[in-house]
């Protein structure tokens, strides 16, 4: 035990004294983390179609119902695979589930908030105000346009909140999410004109015929310049939400997906100096010493392991003091160690059968690349087709991104056992393909 000890710091302290090493494992994952992050912000925005979407409207006002036809329009459904729901407690599970990407949900008191002055005009004129023209108004009596102004002075009296529109979404489809929100936003913009148009003309009709109050342009504040110009603020607030109460981050993505990446750098490249040290002779000394050779092989490995624990735990830290979010502590933790293990059998399952230090340096460097590129480090991971996101499987890669997404979005240690076992047993097969390899190298 040990000569184990003593060999594995011996390869922490011979990577951690290399300036080049140093600059591999964390400068350059955490510049990459910065970059990726300034580059795309908080979230990002794809072309997809067929997102399956549940809109649930709980109000029977004019407004929800320009909602509902955006969403049913001509361009939302290249995006969109909309479903209309009634049962809220239902729909939220399918979200929780991930059946969907997302619930939007129309408050009851929508149409009410966004003009509650309607609402007054219908009750005590008979008036729909917001199917109302030029015309329909130029029709009306001074004794009606006497009372819609008193009306419109209660509305102002008893100001309310705004309506909040509200997208359920699951934390693992932040791109279809985004897509979503789009869609939502364009639908707010279309009622925007709209109440404008109804201000704008209300406006003009009851300042041109009672100009003689004093005054009678402060009971409309905020509505419509008088060169025409619209200063409506729409009283909607436009709320994500999702079942965990996290949602995506580039920043966070980039930070645990770079770290994996580089861990894979660093072990490929220490499993390889197994082969440069039994090329220098270095090894073959040591297998004539009293020491058994697994011991030595044992002792290097944990070296690499400790190294690429330090790797990550640095890059946890130092990631973390920028604003990247990495998971509960806990399952961070248990991530981190399983991703090292699985990494360094990657590592060590090319040393073993890897002929030359050459060979080793190039397969490792070709499949970290692939990895990567196939598991999604670069880019989200549910940007893939689903027939690549499972054959990326096989790579620690894949399962890194995996379980620091679900950590991310609010998920805890026991929530992620199922990826941490996977990811154990895709661990366990490299391990066992490397010591056949090791067996062979130690008996030639």
């Amino acid at each position: 035990m040990r000569k184990l000890i003593t060999l594995a710091l011996k390869e922490v302290l011979v990577t951690f004294r290399d300036v080049g090493a140093i600059v591999t494992m964390l400068i350059t994952p955490i510049v990459l983390t910065l970059a990726i992050a300034a580059a795309f912000g908080v979230g990002g925005t794809t072309t997809l179609s067929d997102i399956p979407v549940l809109l649930l409207n709980l109000d029977d006002g004019p407004f929800s119902q320009s909602v509902i036809e955006v969403f049913h329009s001509e361009s939302a459904a290249v995006l969109l695979d909309l479903e209309m729901v009634t049962d809220q407690t239902l729909a939220r599970e399918r979200v929780g589930a991930d059946e969907v990407a997302a619930l939007v949900i129309i408050p009851a008191d929508f149409s009410q908030r966004i003009l509650p002055l309607n609402n007054l005009a219908r009750e005590e004129l008979g008036l729909d105000l917001v199917g109302m023209t030029q015309a329909d108004y130029e029709s009306l009596s001074p004794e009606q346009l006497e009372t819609l102004e008193k009306l419109y002075m209660i509305t102002q009296e008893d100001a309310q909140d705004p309506a909040v529109v509200e997208i359920y979404a699951s934390p693992t489809r932040q791109i279809s999410t985004a897509v979503i929100r789009g869609v939502t936003t364009q639908a707010l913009e279309q009622i925007n004109m709209r109440l404008a148009g109804t201000n704008a003309i209300m406006t003009r009709l009851v300042e041109a015929q009672l100009a003689q109050e004093e005054g009678l342009s402060d009971y409309f504040p905020g509505m419509m310049d008088m060169d025409g110009t619209n200063a409506t603020t729409l009283p909607i607030t436009l709320e994500i939400t999702s079942p965990t109460g996290r949602a995506f981050s580039w920043l966070d993505y980039s930070a645990t997906s770079m770290a994996v990446l580089f861990l894979m750098f660093a072990v490929t490249s220490g499993g390889r100096t197994l082969l440069a040290e039994k090329q220098m002779g270095t090894l073959p000394r040591l297998l004539i010493s009293p020491s058994r050779p697994f011991t030595i092989l044992f002792g290097k490995m944990a070296g690499i392991v400790m190294t690429g624990l330090l790797q990550v735990v640095v890059l946890w830290a130092a990631t973390g003091l920028i604003g990247a979010y990495w998971g509960a502590p806990g399952g961070v933790i248990a991530a981190i160690i399983m991703l090292v293990l699985s990494a360094t059998g990657v590592g060590a399952l090319i040393s073993a059968w890897a002929k030359t230090p050459g060979q080793a340096g190039a397969i490792g460097s070709a499949v970290t690349l692939i990895a990567a590129a196939l598991s999604g480090s670069f880019f989200p991971r549910m940007n893939l087709p689903g027939f690549i996101r499972s054959i990326s499987l096989v790579t620690p890669n894949a399962w890194g991104i995996e379980i620091f997404a679900s950590l991310q979005s609010g998920r805890s240690l026991v929530d992620i056992l199922p990826l941490l076992g996977g990811l154990t047993l895709l661990t366990g097969g490299y391990y066992l393909v490397a010591l056949l390899g090791f067996r062979r190298q130690f008996n030639g």
